[in-house]
């Protein structure tokens, strides 16, 4: 498969979930609950992975990309986290942390949607199951497909954001257009980020990249395949039931 390079997002990863923290109670409440250590698949810039690290959780973050990577270990230095936190530019297909008796693991804001093959979200789900202790728990949080929705924003260019970066001293635009194709299961994602600088020069940074969604009858198929028990589907971060409503399809599994 091809791997989406993310480096180009991270100046704007951390303005693009400013605002979003909707999933941060529910991990660490299981976090706490399941023990002492926590792994995560696809930790980007920390968002998630650092406050957890503030409670006193000793975890360990894997992601493919350098650059935001590099802003998460800045930000866990602001913090003062880093004697309990360890990062790793890795494949979460194939990465093999030191530790294989992580208490919890988790892989939230739809990471893996973006392993695109059911193969590799299986590798994915296997490699978690790897490094977790028996009786660990892994907590899977996805989108829901909604395809009505999902076909009639198909093609529509939409202004998704707009912020100000003083660091770059630039007003920043967020266009985001999409397709969806329903029996390739993919959404194709093209989000436009154009920077206003204060001299008058503009920029514009493009980066597509694919979103393969799941039912929640695969996801269920998926996480026994690589080894889990499947403990609850819920439709949002408040432990409700999932119903073809829920905005969110969340999977907690145990090994």
């Amino acid at each position: 498969m091809h791997l989406h390079n993310f480096d180009p997002f991270a100046p704007f990863y951390d303005y693009d979930y400013r605002h979003y923290s909707d999933d941060i109670q529910l991990v660490v409440d299981l976090a706490q609950d399941a023990g002492e250590t926590a792994l995560e698949l696809g930790c980007g810039t920390g968002r998630v992975l650092i406050p957890l690290a503030a409670t006193g959780c000793r975890v360990t973050g894997v992601d493919s990309s350098p650059a935001l990577l590099a802003l998460a270990q800045r930000k866990a230095e602001q913090a003062g986290i880093t004697a309990r936190l360890r990062l790793m530019e890795d494949d979460l297909r194939t990465f093999s942390a030191a530790e294989a008796d992580f208490d919890f693991a988790f892989c939230v804001s739809n990471t893996l949607m973006h392993l695109t093959t059911q193969a590799d979200q299986l590798a994915a789900l296997r490699s978690a199951h790897r490094h977790l202790r028996p009786g660990g728990r892994l907590l899977i949080d996805l989108f829901n497909p909604d395809i009505p929705y999902l076909t009639t924003i198909a093609g529509v260019q939409v202004l998704a954001d707009r912020w100000t970066d003083n660091e770059r001293d630039a007003t920043v635009l967020k266009w985001v257009v999409r397709q969806v194709d329903v029996a390739e299961q993919m959404q194709e994602t093209i989000f436009v980020y154009e920077s206003v600088f204060a001299n008058g020069r503009t920029e514009r940074v493009v980066l597509p990249f694919d979103l393969r969604f799941l039912w929640p009858s695969e996801g269920e198929l998926l996480l026994e395949k690589a080894g889990f028990r499947l403990e609850a589907v819920w439709g949002d971060f408040d432990g409700n039931p999932y119903t073809s409503d829920s905005e969110r399809l969340i999977f907690l599994a145990c090994k």
